[in-house]
């Protein structure tokens, strides 16, 4: 089978592969749509590059077909339709007992090589615990199906937020997961979302989604405008997708009294905080990672068209032009939020 192997970052190598045969309690899946994450461009430098290392198959957010299921794999038939949950969890430690599995202490992620090297779906096929898998709705197609992970973690995070009706959301940072935030904040009753980043068009598409206010801080002081919208006082639930030290400061000083910072991004391995202003408005972060128990609510949205995750799909490209994939994503003049690479 094909793979795209990482030769140094941003470009790969297509090998042959054996095909792997599935274990007990495993599928193998033909893979047919992979999503290229954020986390697989910024990874290739962070941490001097240790979460994608060369060598490694990259690919975590992914969909595609049983062709070969493996003994007690239980009602699991060849042909199924599935997504891919890529958080392989152990099922028995601390976290995974209280059904945490997103936080497990063995817990890997395929296509990663942060915790130890584990091959991910850019590739023809892939063997995964029936765990794993989540059955595809008949009328949600393979790329849509492959964003199951990045609208997870956003899921997860609004799951987390603890908002009220009426509550002021701020989005920082509307990337793929940012702009699933901005629909969900108005499925939570949010009163008022305002969302920020440097991009024009994907401000646009927060516009679109039901954004009520959308901030680009090239041109405008995102401090100063929050304080417009919210009588002087601030967001009530501030979202941080991005993980730097501007944005995580930006999120702190934005958000209200006894006000809440869902903390998501990490693009930066450390960040310092204002902590007067934490401290004397009272002011939680909560951490977030991954996703739990949310798959079936995430494809059932899509589903039922709660959810629209087709126009954040905006570039695909064979396996062989993965190189190209990479290379749309990095550059900021082409209007790229997520692409799917087709094995």
């Amino acid at each position: 089978m094909k793979a795209a192997v990482i030769k140094e970052p941003y470009r790969f190598t297509i090998e042959d592969h054996p095909i792997p045969e599935p274990k007990q309690g495993e599928v193998r899946i033909r893979i047919h749509s992979v999503g290229i994450c954020g986390s697989d461009v910024h990874g290739m430098e962070a941490d001097g590059g240790a979460r994608r290392v060369p060598g490694l198959v990259i690919g975590h957010e992914s969909a595609g077909q049983i062709e070969a299921v493996g003994p007690d794999a239980g009602p699991w038939k060849v042909g199924d339709r599935v997504a891919i949950d890529p958080q392989l969890s152990c099922g028995y430690c601390y976290a995974c007992e209280r059904g945490w599995k997103n936080l497990c202490e063995n817990g890997v992620t395929i296509g990663s090589s942060r915790k130890q090297m584990t091959h991910g779906t850019m590739r023809e096929y892939i063997t995964v615990p029936t765990r794993q898998i989540y059955k595809l709705p008949d009328n949600v197609s393979f790329d849509e199906g492959a964003t199951l992970d990045f609208v997870g973690n956003a899921v997860h995070v609004l799951n987390r937020a603890n908002s009220k009706l009426g509550d002021t959301f701020l989005v920082i940072g509307t990337g793929a997961i940012g702009l699933i935030a901005v629909q969900l904040a108005k499925l939570r009753g949010a009163g008022k979302v305002i969302a920020v980043d440097t991009s024009p068009s994907k401000l646009k598409l927060a516009e679109q989604f039901g954004a009520d206010r959308t901030i680009n801080p090239m041109f405008e002081d995102v401090l100063q405008v929050v304080k417009d919208e919210t009588g002087g006082y601030g967001a009530d639930i501030v979202l941080e997708m991005v993980g730097l030290p501007s944005t995580y400061e930006t999120a702190i000083l934005a958000a209200k009294m006894q006000g809440t910072v869902m903390a998501l991004g990490f693009a930066a391995s450390q960040v310092t905080i204002p902590i007067q202003a934490l401290l004397f408005s009272e002011i939680t972060i909560v951490g977030c990672t991954g996703f739990s128990f949310e798959g079936e609510t995430v494809l059932k949205m899509i589903s039922d068209g709660r959810i629209n995750v087709k126009p954040l799909i905006t570039h695909e490209y064979p396996l062989e032009e993965i190189d190209r994939g990479f290379e749309v994503l990095r550059d900021k003049t082409a209007d790229a939020i997520k692409v799917i690479i087709h094995p």
